[in-house]
């Protein structure tokens, strides 16, 4: 199972954390995994190129691990957490298409 790990200060998501593999299908095949895959990276992504954020960052076979800086303007701090929304509901849908695969949980 895939356990994706939200933390937020003061309402705003300050870090992701997803651990563990689906299991779904064949190492390559995976399309569950696949799918958090590209949700989270884009959500880094996302953050570093567009809102021009630095991110401290761990990205590796089965852990994925982001962390916002503390200090953000108040501007982008809410573009960064519509970022992180959007990613949500992307997660959301994996979930309900695919139960049993993936938690969501937020702290």
């Amino acid at each position: 199972m895939i356990l994706v790990c939200i933390r937020r200060t003061a309402g705003s998501v300050r870090q992701v954390i997803v651990r563990g593999h689906a299991y779904s299908a064949p190492k390559g095949e995976d399309l569950i995994c696949a799918a958090v895959s590209a949700l989270v990276q884009t959500y880094l992504f996302s953050l570093q190129r567009l809102l021009r954020i630095e991110t401290n960052e761990v990205v590796r076979e089965g852990c994925f691990s982001l962390t916002l800086p503390a200090e953000m303007s108040q501007e982008t701090r809410k573009a960064a957490d519509l970022l992180a929304e959007s990613m949500l509901i992307g997660l959301e849908e994996i979930n309900s298409s695919y139960p049993g695969y993936l938690k969501v949980k937020q702290e």
